[in-house]
Parts: structure tokens; sequence; C-alpha cells
């Protein structure tokens, strides 16, 4: 799913790490990816930033012939219906998980029957609100309306199942205009998020912001708790052994049996 259009900041997220990416960022406004000067004139366009946002939806028969109609809940309505090809094998599968009469969930399959499309409806108008695209089982983009105005503004790529870039569409023109690198592995909610202030379609160095930075400045600033001491043994503290009787040629001489001192 890789663009050549896509910023420069992005391209080196991946070739150069997290600890790079972090230095490097503030410094992108001397390379070829600077933006304009946010007081000049927006330039031409394209500027490639430009979105399809229309929320597509694919074709599922539902009516066909030989679907498969489900009735979870006894109210004579399927809340689920398969639609197979000609050999039996899923080709999508239409849910209505609530039982309010209204689809929710368009679930498509690839040929070895692994998920490879998700359409959902979270606000129920009767619209998906979110697309998920899976390959070889594997989520690696996430389409989303998140604004009410029934048009794509969030992408939401994932490598290996993880989230690791967003490109954002926030004021609904269709240029996108934020671009956010999840930066720690660790946490899904850290993130570098740069902005395009001046529509020029690149994001504006100085606008980068850490969501994680205030809280690992806590952290870091933070000094350690001190360490409990450690248990002491449970028991009775052993008794002092007695030194062994030192003769006149200056060799211990070994206790003897009962007690007695030797002569």
């Amino acid at each position: 799913m890789e663009s050549s259009r896509f910023p420069c900041p992005f391209r080196w997220a991946r070739s150069l790490g997290v600890a790079a990416l972090l230095t490097s960022l503030p410094a992108i406004g001397a390379t070829a990816c600077t933006s304009a000067d946010p007081a000049s004139a927006p330039p031409a366009f394209p500027t490639g930033a430009e979105r399809d946002t229309e929320v597509k939806h694919e074709a599922c028969d539902m009516a066909a012939a030989n679907a498969q109609r489900f009735d979870v809940n006894g109210d004579g309505k399927p809340d689920m219906t398969r639609v197979p090809d000609a050999a039996g094998r899923e080709l999508c599968r239409v849910l209505d998980l609530n039982f309010d009469g209204a689809i929710d969930v368009f679930v498509y399959y690839d040929p070895a029957g692994r998920e490879r499309r998700r359409e959902s409806d979270y606000d129920r108008d009767g619209r998906a609100d979110e697309i998920v695209n899976s390959r070889d089982g594997a989520v690696f983009l996430k389409e989303r309306e998140t604004n009410f105005d029934d048009k794509l503004d969030t992408w939401d790529y994932y490598e290996g199942g993880r989230l690791v870039r967003r490109e954002r569409d926030s004021d609904g023109d269709g240029l996108v205009d934020q671009w956010w690198a999840f930066n720690d592995p660790t946490d899904d909610r850290c993130a570098l998020v740069a902005t395009d202030r001046n529509v020029d379609g690149k994001p504006d160095p100085e606008t980068v912001l850490d969501l994680c930075a205030e809280a690992r400045a806590k952290q870091a600033a933070t000094p350690p708790r001190p360490q409990a001491p450690a248990p002491r043994p449970s028991g009775a503290a052993p008794l002092p052994t007695a030194p062994a009787p030192m003769p006149p040629g200056g060799a211990p001489i070994a206790p003897q049996p009962g007690g007695a001192s030797p002569r």
C-alpha cells in the first residue's frame, strides 16, 4: 500500500527507526520535504495529499437463491446470512449484531476462507463507518469515517498486526493534513504527529508533536523508588561457635568427645 507520494518524514521513520525519527523530524525543515512558508499563497493543486474519501460498499448478494439465512433470536428475521459461490465456498456474510433488523456488518472472504474485508456501521445509519482491509488474514489498512459527514477521513496502516502510521483529513476538505507515526511498539497511544497548516500537502516540521513526551519527561525526572531490604530468614539465629583452644605450639586442638579438654 506504499505510495510514491507518501510524505518524506515517514519514509525516514521506516528506514531510520524510532530513535533516529525522534531526532530527525525537527531537522526536516532543511530538507526538500520542507513545507512552504505558512504566510505564502497555497500551491497549485494537486498537492499529492488528495484522497478518495467516498465510502464504497462492496456488493454482497444476500438475496441469492443459495444464500443461507439464520434466525438466532427467533424473531422471524435473519440475523446472519451467508452467501456462497456455486462450489459452496463462502464469499461474504451479512450480520445484524443487535437484532434490530438493520445490517451492522458485511464480511468478505478470500479463496482460502480468510477474512479480507469488513464493513462496519457503528452509528446505525445504514452506512459503513469503518472498512477493515486484510491480506492473508492480517489487517493492513483501516479506512474510517469519524465526523458523520459520510466521507472517509482517517487511514490507519498496519504492519505485522501493529498500527504504525495514520493519515487524517481533519477538516473534511479531501486533503490529508495530519500524519501520525506510532513510534512506541509497547504503547499504541504514543505517536509523533505532524500537521500541514498551509495546505501544500506536506507536514510542517515546526508542528511535530510527541504525544508521549510529557509522560516520558515525568518518568525520567522521577527518582527511583528505594528498594526494600531483603527479608531475614525465618527461625532463630544460629549460636556463635566457640574458637578451638590453642596449644603452646600454636596449632588448634580439636575438642574432645563429651566436652573434656585435652591434657
